[in-house]
């Protein structure tokens, strides 16, 4: 089940046997539960990948020696690949290799420096190792009953500060082949993390496509070390974020319009 719903396609329904969700014993049927909506949530950020890899060749699923052509040690590994450029899992093992850098465990937020294997017992429900690289920004979509149900002029973005680092979310109509005509967006987000705050820097949209959203709403979920003193969203005070014991930020920014560049700064 880890393993059939990371993959660029699902492969579960129907995959082997009876693996229907409703054939499945209870707390099989929870783990289904909790990866559907996982994989639900991640689809902007899988679509954008797949828009990513039509552009530069560059595929969803990444062989380690492809993610990591410098390090010897991945050369033969076949338990594990990049999801995207952000998700690293791993399959059919209890222990997974994390490359040099820092990585955040998906599951319970724990934090690892790489270079080394790894074994880290797995929280309830889950079916494998899976870890963030440190200095993403990751996007989601709230979970729906099906994908044209989501709203994608609402987004989170789960940013994971480590000095400076990028992301390009890639987005087209979804329906037709013109982003074979050139017709795809791309909106660039930045985050430059120093010793006294964190700038996080939304770029205006470049590109359009048919009926193309004209307004976007951001819910920024960032790791902050400590409570902040105060945010600052292109130069003005912002009201109404939240930090929690976890060491997060919550920041909600309300509808703006895409070709408008948003610089928010937490001090």
């Amino acid at each position: 089940m880890h393993l059939g719903f990371l993959l660029p396609w699902v492969q579960i329904n129907s995959w082997y046997s009876l693996h229907h969700p409703w054939y499945m014993k209870p707390d099989e049927k929870e783990s289904f539960k909790m990866y559907s909506q996982m994989r639900n949530s991640l689809s902007l950020y899988i679509y954008s990948a797949a828009l990513e890899g039509n552009q530069t060749g560059m595929p969803i699923l990444r062989a380690m020696p492809l993610a990591f052509p410098d390090d010897r040690k991945v050369d033969n590994m076949i338990y594990q690949y990049m999801f995207g450029e952000s998700l690293l899992v791993g399959v059919f093992s209890d222990s997974i290799y994390l490359p040099k850098g820092n990585w955040i465990n998906y599951w319970n937020g724990d934090k690892y420096t790489g270079g080394k294997t790894i074994y880290c017992k797995l929280e309830p429900n889950c079916g494998g190792q899976l870890f963030v690289k440190g200095g993403s920004i990751v996007p989601y979509l709230k979970p729906a009953q099906y994908i044209d149900d989501q709203d994608a002029s609402k987004i989170m973005l789960y940013v994971y500060p480590e000095e400076k680092s990028s992301y390009t979310l890639y987005e087209d109509d979804g329906k037709t082949f013109d982003y074979e005509k050139g017709k795809i967006a791309k909106t660039q987000f930045e985050c430059i993390k120093t010793d006294k705050q964190i700038q996080f820097i939304i770029n205006s949209t470049v590109g359009t496509y048919k009926d193309m959203i004209e307004k976007r709403a951001y819910n920024i979920v960032i790791a902050a070390p400590a409570n902040p003193t105060q945010i600052l969203l292109n130069g003005v005070v912002l009201n109404g974020w939240k930090y929690d014991k976890s060491g997060k930020v919550n920041i909600n920014l309300p509808p703006e319009s895409i070709t408008e560049k948003q610089v928010v700064i937490i001090q």
